[in-house]
C-alpha cells in the first residue's frame, strides 16, 4: 500500500517548504535543542523507494538540518491518529535518511540515523513517546526513542508562549466538532478565539516576531486544516467559513512574492539594458559623434549619464 497524502500531511510539508524556521522551536521542544531562529534550516529530498513485496515510493513528511552540521537530521512525522504502524514508518525513513548520508573508509561503513519524532494530532493520555530497538547480527542491541508532540497537551497560549506557531494550524484537531455542531454558542467561541488569534498575529508581525509572509502561510494552512476537519459538519463548516475563508496553498504572501520577483526581474534586465546603453553612448561620445545624433537614438537621460561619466574620466591624472 502506499503512503497517500492528507490535507494534514499537506499542511505540515507546505509549511515546512515555505517558512522552514517555523520549526527550530519544534526541534527544540522535541529533541531539548536550543537552536535559534536564526540558525539555518536545510531541507533535503523526502522521497524514498521501499521494497516491501514491491518497490514503492514513500514520502516522508520532514527530512532537515538545523546549523552547520548537515549530517545531524531531523525527522518529524506528522500522525493524525496512533497506530501500530507510525514507529515502523519512522524507522524505514530513519534507515533511508541514515543510508543518503553514510559516511565509508576501507573499512568501515557509518550510518548516522536521524533524530525521529512524532507529531500526534489526535491521541489520548496513552501515547507516549516510543522505543526502537535494534538488535545486530552479533546480538548487541541499539535503543532510542523517538519523542512524540501531542496537539492534546496544547492550548493557543501554550503553543505562543513556546513560539510552537508552526503547530497552530493542527490546534484546530483540539475542538469537539461533532458538539460544536449542535452548539451555535460553541461555533461562535471557536470563531472568536479564531478572531483573537488573527489580531495577535498581527502583533507578532508588528513585534517582529514572524514576517508577513509567515503570518499568511500560517493563516492559510490554519484554513486548510479547518476546512477538511469540519467537512462532515454542516453547522461547523459554515462558520469556519466565516472567520477562516481565502485561498489555501497559493495564499496572497505567496503571490506577493513571485509579483516581488517578477519586478526584481525585470528591475534588473532594466538596469542591464541601461548600462549597456550607456556604454555605447560614452564610446559615441569619445569618437566625437554628436549630441543631435546621439539624442536621436538614445534617450538624454542616458546621453547625461554617459556624457558625466566621461568628463570624470577625463578629469582623472594620467599615468606617465
Amino acid at each position: 500500500m502506499s503512503n497517500s497524502n492528507t490535507p494534514y500531511d499537506d499542511a505540515f510539508r507546505t509549511l515546512l517548504t515555505d517558512c522552514s524556521r517555523l520549526i527550530i522551536p519544534v526541534v527544540n521542544v522535541l529533541f531539548d535543542g536550543n537552536y535559534g531562529l536564526d540558525d539555518e534550516v536545510n531541507l533535503f529530498q523526502n522521497e524514498s523507494f521501499i521494497t516491501a513485496g514491491s518497490d514503492e515510493k514513500r514520502i516522508t513528511d520532514s527530512n532537515f538540518s538545523v546549523g552547520p552540521n548537515l549530517n545531524q537530521r531531523y525527522h518529524i512525522e506528522c500522525q493524525c491518529k496512533p497506530d501500530g504502524s507510525v514507529i515502523v514508518r519512522v524507522f524505514e525513513y530513519a534507515t533511508q535518511i541514515a543510508i543518503s548520508t553514510a559516511e565509508s573508509d576501507t573499512d568501515n561503513t557509518s550510518f548516522n540515523l536521524p533524530k525521529s519524532g512524532v507529531l500526534y494530532l489526535h491521541s489520548t493520555k496513552n501515547t507516549k513517546e516510543h522505543t526502537i530497538t535494534v538488535v545486530a547480527p552479533n546480538g548487541k542491541k541499539l535503543s532510542y526513542a523517538v519523542p512524540v508532540i501531542r496537539m492534546y497537551d496544547y492550548s493557543l497560549e501554550k503553543l505562543i508562549d513556546k513560539r510552537l506557531w508552526f503547530l497552530i494550524p493542527f490546534y484546530f484537531f483540539n475542538f469537539n466538532l461533532e458538539e460544536m455542531d449542535s452548539s451555535e454558542e460553541k461555533i461562535q467561541e471557536m470563531q472568536k478565539t479564531y478572531r483573537d488569534l488573527w489580531d495577535k498575529m498581527d502583533g507578532f508581525v508588528d513585534n517582529g516576531l514572524i514576517t508577513e509572509f509567515e503570518k499568511a502561510a500560517i493563516k492559510a494552512m490554519c484554513d486548510k486544516v479547518a476546512e477538511a476537519l469540519s467537512n462532515k459538519y454542516r453547522n461547523v463548516q459554515k462558520g469556519v467559513e466565516t472567520v477562516m475563508g481565502g485561498q489555501v496553498l497559493d495564499y496572497e504572501a505567496k503571490r506577493i512574492a513571485r509579483a516581488a520577483a517578477e519586478k526584481a526581474a525585470k528591475e534588473t534586465a532594466k538596469e542591464v539594458e541601461e548600462a549597456t546603453s550607456i556604454e555605447a553612448v560614452k564610446n559615441m561620445i569619445s569618437f566625437g559623434v554628436q549630441e543631435e545624433k546621439i539624442l536621436s537614438k538614445y534617450p538624454k537621460s542616458v546621453y547625461e549619464k554617459a556624457l558625466k561619466l566621461v568628463e570624470q574620466e577625463n578629469s582623472q591624472p594620467k599615468e606617465m
